[in-house]
């Protein structure tokens, strides 16, 4: 009952695996298998004639005769060509298309999982596990497909051989006795048959299924994956990433790097060296059983030769003829089988696929209010990450209403990041609640909630793309809304010198127009994104965490004057930078230890007195003017 349960599980994921190929690239599996027909046409067609001309000379035949078969199979083999041409072009039109709908499968599904397993490194293997195998030509999801389609190639090739070998192979013989009668009889056909069937089922569901699973355990062992990953990571921080270049040419790095890179490389080929020396063993063994069909087959031919139940032509085209069939069998018997043991690897691709989403989406939309009221509240929050016993954030409650602005300060670690990402739903609490407007956010839909939700965060990225689509983070864009933001975000005067103003592209990666922006630019740019989306409610987390403490305080309060009544929570570590705050929220190791005004938490004395008596040494000359 279980081996019945494998097998159907097994034909559920070769048709889920030929359903994603399909998708990626419609009608794709269809026209791989006509694309082998011509060859397998060509082929038999260049037997026929070989026997054709063979019997011809023999018994003499008029020259004309000989041409006109001759001319017969060249204009077969012309139409072959053609109509193997015109596959081949159109097939190839569709390889690029085939290749980069499987990546955007992938990117699909990652842009859509959970944040919080983006971070795990189970995840990040399940990946790689899914990268390769969705690409793999033998292994994965292509080579499944392969082996579907030379199963029904080598099924042609046994039914077309088998037709044209019956009225060679079903004659009568002669009266003989010993074992030259039993070649010439029925019986020496049926034996010889199942004797060569033998050795093709041997071949194909034992030698050449051990050979596959030597590249197959090498392929799935975790020291390998590791190995191709850090050699892939390294790879793509040198070569394809030509930002990271000064870093790498100040400090130093390339050797660095090429040692990384080489270390992965050198241990993966290791590993792949000791695969091969054992699958090539099991291709010896291959190539002697093929040798010792050969011989069978020659000798077979030639005893019936010589009693005259071949002709020359007969006896060349039996040999060759039983060589397709054979061929045909094994590659039909062989890629059947393997059909079964590739679904393992595509399973791996279907693993990360089917992730599931542990959030629970909700089903209450949020409120479309008029007046942007809005209240939060963490009830007794803690929070640890996956695979971690400790808690970064404990017993955290926090209460504020729409149009406040509130600082939350600490220092590094403290857990000031990661309750915003509570807040914003990319983490679900392990313990307590959050609420808004007295209802567990986890109950609202989660696209509607995350609308409400700006982010800026220290690490912000932005894309090689046109500047407004950067902002917009859309193809469709109010431009003139666009214009507006950059220039409150305080880029008025670098989008005057853009030649291409807002469709300028952001770096050259893909256009040599583009204009390199600097770190401040950048994240002015990432401040402006956030005022676009419009959200009631606009966070940002260390944004300007690189600028100096008057830059960052510059930024802060001019961001200010643009959130308006809109709620907003500044993030840093630097107490000077959020003293405009209505209130700010003090955390250190994971837990609120004060609240209250600027002059309150001085005055009060305690943890926000001291980091600012301690970071007060810095703000000198004109930061004195700012701060006081």
């Amino acid at each position: 009952m279980e081996e019945k349960f494998a097998l159907k599980a097994k034909m559920r994921m070769v048709k889920r695996s030929l359903k994603l190929v399909n998708e990626a690239d419609a009608g794709h599996t269809l026209r791989a298998f006509l694309r082998l027909l011509p060859a397998q046409i060509s082929r038999f067609a260049g037997i026929y004639l070989a026997s054709l001309v063979i019997d011809g000379i023999t018994a003499a035949k008029s020259l004309s005769y000989l041409l006109s078969a001759a001319a017969f199979v060249c204009g077969v083999d012309l139409f072959v060509y053609l109509l193997r041409n015109l596959i081949d072009a159109r097939e190839n039109c569709h390889a690029f298309r085939y290749r980069s709908n499987t990546e955007r499968i992938l990117g699909r599904k990652v842009m859509g999982i959970d944040y919080t397993l983006v971070e795990d490194i189970k995840t990040a293997n399940q990946l790689e596990n899914a990268q390769r195998w969705i690409t793999h030509e033998d292994m994965g999801v292509p080579g499944l497909e392969g082996c579907v389609i030379y199963t029904l190639s080598g099924l042609f090739s046994v039914v077309v051989s088998a037709v044209l070998l019956m009225p060679i192979l079903f004659r009568e013989g002669g009266n003989e006795g010993g074992f030259s009668g039993f070649v010439q009889s029925g019986w020496g056909v049926a034996a010889m048959l199942a004797l060569l069937i033998l050795i093709a089922a041997f071949q194909s569901f034992v030698l050449e299924q051990k050979r596959a699973r030597v590249f197959g355990e090498y392929m799935e062992r975790e020291d390998v994956l590791q190995a191709s990953r850090m050699a892939g990571t390294f790879r793509g921080f040198a070569l394809f990433n030509y930002r990271n270049g000064k870093e790498i040419r100040l400090y130093k790095e390339a050797p660095l790097i090429m040692e990384k890179y080489k270390d992965g490389i050198e241990y993966t080929a290791k590993v792949m060296a000791e695969s091969a020396r054992r699958a090539n063993r099991v291709e010896c063994a291959i190539r002697l059983l093929e040798l010792l069909t050969q011989l069978l087959l020659y000798g077979f031919a030639i005893v019936r030769a010589v009693k005259g139940m071949m002709s020359p032509g007969e006896v060349v085209a039996f040999v060759m003829y039983f060589t397709q069939l054979q061929e045909g069998f094994i590659e039909f018997a062989a890629n059947l089988s393997s059909i079964f043991t590739k679904t393992e690897f595509c399973r791996k691709v279907f693993d990360f696929l089917d992730i599931p989403d542990q959030k629970y989406m909700g089903s209450i939309p949020t409120e479309k209010r008029d007046d942007d009221v809005y209240e939060f509240e963490f009830c007794h929050v803690s929070f640890r990450y996956p695979n971690s016993e400790e808690f970064v954030l404990k017993d955290i409650c926090l209460k504020w209403r729409i149009g406040e602005k509130m600082a939350l300060v600490g220092k590094n670690g403290s857990g000031k990041s990661t309750l915003v990402k509570l807040l914003c739903r990319l983490y679900d609490p392990t313990q307590g609640v959050i609420k808004l407007n007295g209802i567990d956010i986890r109950k609202y839909k989660y696209e509607e909630y995350m609308a409400l939700f700006s982010v800026v965060f220290q690490d912000s990225a932005l894309f090689s793309f046109p500047l407004a689509e950067n902002v917009a983070a859309d193809t469709e864009y109010d431009a003139e809304r666009v214009k507006d933001c950059v220039r409150r975000a305080g880029l008025a005067e670098r989008l005057s010198r853009m030649e291409d103003g807002i469709d300028t592209c952001l770096y050259k990666d893909f256009d040599e127009r583009g204009v390199e922006i600097s770190g401040g630019e950048a994240q002015k740019l990432c401040l402006a994104r956030a005022v676009y989306k419009g959200a009631p409610f606009i966070i940002l987390d260390e944004p300007t965490a690189a600028l100096d403490p008057v830059s960052e305080y510059d930024i802060y309060t001019k961001f200010n004057s643009i959130v308006g009544t809109k709620t907003a929570i500044y993030i840093s570590h630097r107490l000077s930078s959020c003293r405009f705050c209505d209130e700010i929220t003090v955390m250190e190791e994971g837990r609120i230890v004060q609240r209250g005004s600027h002059e309150e938490l001085v005055a009060r004395g305690g943890v926000y007195k001291e980091l600012w008596q301690t970071q007060a040494v810095y703000y000198k000359g004109s930061a004195a003017k700012l701060f006081g």
